[in-house]
């Protein structure tokens, strides 16, 4: 293996040999270049015996926040929003960007964020900007939409590109025969928001225009709503970093949570934790909250703290054309550790609703949750119970049109805790879920379950 000073030269002279040379080729390159010393200079695993639970007054509950005052528009119009759409949803067969997904009713993602945006807009009288941050895979499909939908005020940037590293020589792809592509690049994480925002002109646009605070949520989380509280919070207290968690359940195991260290407040995701840790990590018992990655931050703050924002690496091993591949990504969640007035605000489960497998879409057509075309906001039904682990073979279910054939009806889920399907089934209407429910089909042919079947607890042969 080559010596750290050697890898800083391999990699300095891979970007001298990048056919695009174009400023923002340039920033990416410098981007990545902090990001890889970190990764052969810094220790990846924090010391165990370090870390502390946060304390009390690092943490307040939205609910017991002041109601907003609706007579304060003022503080709306210090707002901008963002939604990360960087994401391509490769775990769900999706070859375009995840944001076009039909969720539900005919709204996709994309639909449903920015209706709901211009909803809130109209209901408060103001003209608060909603940006999307895309990744050079998406960038292209999602101005498509936008343009098709006539979505004329919603505005986009490009966060970084940056290169993946060849797992046994932990220098960067070369694509010499030029099959590759975009394979050998990949966007480093969300974490990257802040230098995007610089390097493109929108940081510096939005505080011109009087902008303070910027709400940034995961374009897949339909829960991910506006809450004037945490805006008027932050304001009112001069609060620059706040973070939504909520409370971990057996779905959330490798969720990224908060501790302290060194009387800072610090994101601990999973590539952080020493193996030996991993248990006490994922336990429910132990940590008791996790990240939603809904994050509110003053843009004066980050302003003033560039470029020197940093955050832990996140070492994403993966397998691209047969070959062991590492990306180096960072977190916004990860990012908190430079604001030292940050705090964390623990808000109800119904602000966090991804969609991170074709397990979680069914879950979000489902009777679990209902679609206000009033303001295009996603309700949880809770008295339906929590959203169940769902798991469907994943040699049949392999992409959205695969579920979209066996699924045409909306499942009624009752306290359904768990459900599994193996083999190739179809679902009829009226189907009904109550506890842990497994369907299993033991025919070479399509298995059906007939309309209005009732499952309690119980394992189904489909025929």
């Amino acid at each position: 293996m080559p010596s750290k000073q050697e890898l800083k030269e391999n990699l300095i002279n891979f970007f001298s040999r990048q056919e695009d040379q174009s400023e923002k080729a340039r920033n990416d390159a410098d981007i990545f270049c902090g990001l890889y010393s970190q990764f052969i200079e810094e220790q990846h695993f924090i010391d165990w015996n370090a870390w502390k639970f946060l304390d009390a007054k690092r943490q307040v509950t939205l609910k017991d926040l002041p109601t907003f005052d609706e007579k304060r528009t003022n503080i709306l119009n210090k707002l901008a929003v963002i939604k990360l759409n960087g994401g391509l949803g490769t775990t769900m067969g999706c070859t375009k960007a995840k944001s076009l997904i039909e969720v539900r009713e005919g709204y996709s993602f994309m639909d449903l964020a920015v209706l709901e945006h211009q909803r809130m807009c109209e209901t408060f009288g103001v003209d608060t900007p909603l940006y999307l941050m895309n990744s050079f895979y998406t960038d292209d499909d999602t101005k498509a939409y936008l343009a098709e939908k006539g979505y004329n005020k919603v505005k986009t940037f490009v966060q970084s590109k940056c290169p993946r590293l060849d797992a046994a020589t932990n220098l960067p792809i070369e694509d010499d025969t030029q099959q590759w592509g975009d394979d050998a690049w990949c966007p480093p994480g969300h974490g990257n928001i802040f230098q995007s925002l610089q390097n493109t002109g929108v940081l510096d646009q939005l505080i011109s225009e009087g902008r303070e605070i910027i709400f940034v949520s995961n374009i897949d989380n339909t829960g991910a709503n506006t809450s004037f509280q945490i805006v008027q919070l932050m304001i009112d207290q001069n609060v620059d970093y706040v973070m939504e968690c909520t409370q971990k359940t057996h779905v959330d195991v490798k969720g990224g949570t908060l501790i302290e260290i060194n009387n800072q407040m610090m994101h601990l995701e999973m590539p952080q934790v020493p193996p030996e840790n991993l248990p006490d990590f994922c336990s429910t018992k132990v940590f008791k909250i996790f990240n939603t990655n809904n994050i509110w931050v003053n843009l004066n703050a980050v302003k003033k703290l560039l470029p020197d924002i940093k955050s832990e690496i996140i070492v994403n091993k993966k397998n691209v054309r047969g070959r062991e591949v590492l990306q180096l990504e960072f977190s916004i969640g990860g990012c908190i550790k430079n604001f030292p007035n940050a705090l964390c605000v623990h808000v109800e489960r119904n602000r966090f609703r991804p969609v991170k497998n074709l397990g979680d879409l069914l879950s979000l057509r489902s009777s679990l949750c209902d679609l206000d075309r009033e303001t295009f906001k996603i309700h949880h039904n809770h008295e339906m119970g929590v959203p169940p682990v769902i798991s469907l073979d994943a040699s049949i279910y392999t992409s959205v049109d695969e579920v979209d054939k066996r699924f045409p009806h909306s499942l009624i889920m009752k306290h359904c805790t768990e459900f599994n399907v193996v083999g190739d089934v179809h679902f009829g209407k009226n189907i009904q879920l109550t506890g842990k429910v497994t369907v299993e089909s033991k025919s070479e042919k399509p298995a059906t379950v007939p309309d209005n079947t009732v499952l309690k607890g119980e394992n189904f042969i489909a025929k």
